[in-house]
């Protein structure tokens, strides 16, 4: 008897231990946009998180590239379909709709059954359209927005008098002449940019999902919004509780380094290292600026490490180390890299940077870059330069102003504690509301009901309508009653007079 109750123990232990296994592995969908590069990697190393979970994580990327992304993420699942490298303003439409129209691909990930699309939103909407064509819950991982159309969907207003335009370089300290031009930028710029989505997209949602589907309609479906966002470099603004800041999310603890690198820190005993990369677009930078930048490096007494492609510069001292790609957060986590970072202010070069505390050296480029510099510079993280006017000298002197001043190295020390004094880290923060949409199949309750109402309802016009007529009628009432005593109350006197 004692061996069967045993037995029976055993039996249910193993049920439970494989029903949790069962559920924790969950499928996951990654659509990723069709630009790489920095956009790109926030969205794998999300998925490679996932994986290390236990959930089962497919990737759908071109063919052209599919070999290259299972190199770098072997732990992912990889689907691939044809592109045919299509260029111009609409290949992003093209490659979604090469995607969509693939019909082997999309059964199988129709019979897969994922249980979340997870994708980023970069003009095409690629993977909102694939979570609705597909009927799966679809979470949105995004630096921002520049058509709006993220605050259509989630019905979450951006007062311009305090919320800078994402491609602005403005603070929410705005003089009364920023907030005039923020005002503009942020009524007119918007339109421009959802012109261009709409022309990307809009075919797309027609065709897949039928011809009565908005594209705002299929965005505001989207269950979570992950912003890769931070209220120390990126504001507060209005949020909605399915609106999550994630800034940071590639930050971490810093790993060892190779050997020869490691040697090289080491070497440059206790003037420190500076950290040189312009990201994914280490290419933009043409020989002409490559030797203005190399002849200020070799004026340090530091050791620099360059993230740098190009033509070797011809003023390239003996103390700056050139290479095409580097560990970027590894070597902002250096001891020997507390001293500066050079760079164009791309977003996960500078949560990398706020993450180990180093300050930064500014040289915005595009997009966000200026909003960035300018954010950084706000909170005496920095100081800023203009990429196509700098001399030798005066990056020369940025450097030596970071590098001098105590208070960039104490305010990126203190801003560093204040990001990482978090109940989780953006990473886990980000995975557990993924997990969370898995667990109940979609988070409708907190979409915010804005997102339903026409826009007369949205603004209030109906109900100032209502009142303006109430008041109208109460007016009139009141004026006609008066009109009428009057009228009467003179009658009264006539005919006193009369009588007279």
């Amino acid at each position: 008897m004692e061996t069967g109750t045993q037995y029976v123990v055993l039996c249910m232990m193993i049920y439970v231990i494989l029903t949790v296994h069962r559920i924790g592995a969950e499928k996951v969908l990654v659509v990723p946009p069709a630009v790489g590069g920095s956009h790109w990697f926030p969205l794998a190393s999300v998925g490679q998180a996932l994986a290390g979970r236990g959930h089962d994580v497919t990737v759908v990327v071109s063919q052209d590239i599919v070999d290259k992304r299972r190199a770098d993420r072997p732990e992912l699942r990889f689907e691939s379909f044809f592109d045919q490298g299509s260029q111009g303003m609409n290949f992003m439409a093209e490659h979604c709709d090469l995607l969509m129209a693939n019909a082997n691909l999309m059964g199988r990930l129709k019979q897969a059954r994922f249980r979340v699309v997870v994708s980023q939103p970069f003009f095409s909407q690629c993977g909102a359209i694939v979570a609705a064509h597909l009927g799966v819950p679809h979470v949105a991982l995004l630096r921002g927005d520049l058509s709006g159309l993220n605050s259509f969907a989630t019905g979450v207003p951006r007062p311009p008098s305090y919320v800078p335009y994402i491609l602005s370089s403005f603070t929410d300290r705005m003089t009364f002449s920023q907030r005039v031009q923020n005002l503009v930028v942020s009524c007119s710029a918007p339109v421009v940019f959802q012109w261009i989505v709409g022309r990307i997209n809009i075919d797309l949602v027609k065709k897949y999902l039928g011809e009565e589907e908005t594209l705002v309609g299929v965005l505001a479906k989207t269950d979570v919004w992950l912003y890769q966002t931070d209220v120390l470099l990126d504001l507060p603004s209005p949020r909605m509780p399915n609106m999550v800041d994630v800034g940071g999310i590639n930050s971490q603890a810093a790993n060892s380094l190779s050997e020869d690198l490691e040697l090289f820190m080491q070497s440059s005993g206790s003037a420190g290292v500076v950290v040189v990369s312009f990201g994914s677009q280490v290419k933009t930078i043409n020989l002409e600026r490559a030797e203005v930048m190399a002849a200020a490096f070799a004026q340090l007494r530091q050791k620099v490490v360059w993230r740098y492609t190009g033509e070797k510069p011809a003023g390239l001292g003996n103390n700056t180390k050139l290479m095409s790609w580097l560990p970027q957060n590894d070597l902002l986590g250096h001891p020997k890299s507390k001293a500066s970072f050079v760079t164009h202010t791309g977003s996960n070069g500078m949560y990398e940077a706020l993450y180990h505390g180093v300050p930064m050296v500014c040289l915005p480029l595009i997009g966000d870059q200026p909003g960035n510099a300018a954010r950084v510079v706000s909170r005496g993280l920095g100081v800023r330069l203009d990429f196509n006017t700098f001399t030798t000298e005066t990056l020369y002197h940025a450097i030596m102003q970071v590098l001098a001043k105590k208070s960039y190295r104490e305010t990126a020390a203190r801003l560093s504690r204040l990001h990482r004094d978090q109940p989780q880290s953006p990473m886990e923060r980000a995975v557990w509301w993924i997990e969370h949409v898995i667990k109940h199949g979609g988070l409708p309750h907190l979409r915010a009901r804005a997102v339903e109402l026409p826009w007369y309802q949205y603004y209030l016009l109906d109900v100032a309508a209502f009142l303006l007529a109430v008041c109208s009628a109460v007016l009139v009432l009141i004026w006609c009653s008066c009109f009428l005593v009057c009228r009467k109350i003179c009658r009264k006197s006539g005919d006193k007079l009369k009588s007279q």
